[in-house]
């Protein structure tokens, strides 16, 4: 899905734990003072990798015409399931990822930036990248520039079991996959429907769904310590499962409740699904308005 209009190269990293990553780095092509040694790392969600996304290649290509380096990450969670070509020979992908290890993918990249003479490192994510994104920011205060995050989950296991349509799945999932890690069978692959379909190992699910609120973005609002959009599809808000289901409002209410914390903006794209298909535009115009006003 990389324009060829937006003309890089195929770079990759290597993790401290020996996983190797590859991405798409294209630097910015104006002498601009202001964005000279500036970058947006910009990450895929769930099941996802840098080059197959149509949002976040339109993202990327908004962003180097406004003069910016732009770096399409993949993490180790990318597509389903993949075999890692790094030091440390194992399987990699969303059915095995924790979100935890994410931080260490963020890390080489952000290692990476440095590198190239890229030291203002700001970063966009879409959905679970978005969420991976926030909980590296955070471990890291004082690391990146400006946080802009497209969708991300709510990731708390009292929610999701609260869900008025599929919180008995999601009950009887996580019980399936606590009963498989307790019995010796943690990476035993489950078939689930909820939070979403797909095919996960029983310790990946319980890591994700079943920690409790430790990923959930509303405990990690008073560590973010720079500018911070959020944005959601007006679809997921009002008729979405219970990890998107009026995001805005809890968030602008704890933002709210929490006062002193850093500039941070919500924005609900109006007709928006998740993957923003009808409202690209609006989008990239919320975001590129947003980076002006916080530059």
């Amino acid at each position: 899905m990389l324009s060829l209009s937006m003309l890089g190269n195929l770079v990759s990293v290597d993790t401290s734990d020996g996983i190797k990553l590859h991405g798409f780095l294209a630097r910015a092509q104006s002498a601009n003072t202001q964005t000279s040694g500036r970058v947006w790392i910009i990450v895929h969600g769930v099941n996802g990798n840098y080059y197959s996304s149509s949002l976040l290649a339109e993202i990327a290509e908004a962003l180097h015409r406004l003069g910016q380096s732009i770096l399409l990450i993949n993490t180790r969670g990318h597509d389903m399931v993949s075999f890692n070509t790094g030091a440390n020979p194992c399987r990699v992908g969303s059915q095995i990822e924790t979100l935890q290890s994410s931080s260490l993918d963020f890390q080489a990249w952000y290692d990476f930036c440095l590198e190239q003479g890229l030291p203002h490192v700001s970063v966009v994510g879409h959905s679970l990248g978005a969420l991976k994104a926030c909980l590296w920011a955070t471990s890291r205060p004082g690391t990146i520039d400006r946080l802009a995050l497209v969708s991300p989950p709510r990731l708390n296991t009292n929610l999701l079991l609260a869900d008025p349509v599929r919180g008995q799945v999601f009950r009887e999932h996580l019980q399936d996959a606590v009963e498989l890690c307790a019995s010796g069978s943690p990476d035993r692959v489950m078939k689930v429907r909820f939070p979403l379909p797909m095919w996960i190992c029983a310790s990946t699910y319980v890591d994700k769904y079943g920690s409790g609120d430790a990923y959930d973005y509303l405990q990690l609002l008073q560590r973010i310590d720079v500018p911070c959009l959020w944005t959601f599809g007006e679809q997921e808000t009002r008729r979405g499962t219970s990890n998107f289901k009026d995001a805005d409002v809890v968030l602008q209410q704890s933002i709210s409740d929490y006062g002193k914390i850093a500039n941070q903006s919500v924005v609900v794209i109006e007709n928006a699904d998740h993957s923003y298909r009808e409202s690209r535009p609006r989008l990239v115009q919320t975001l590129l308005s947003w980076i002006d006003s916080n530059s």
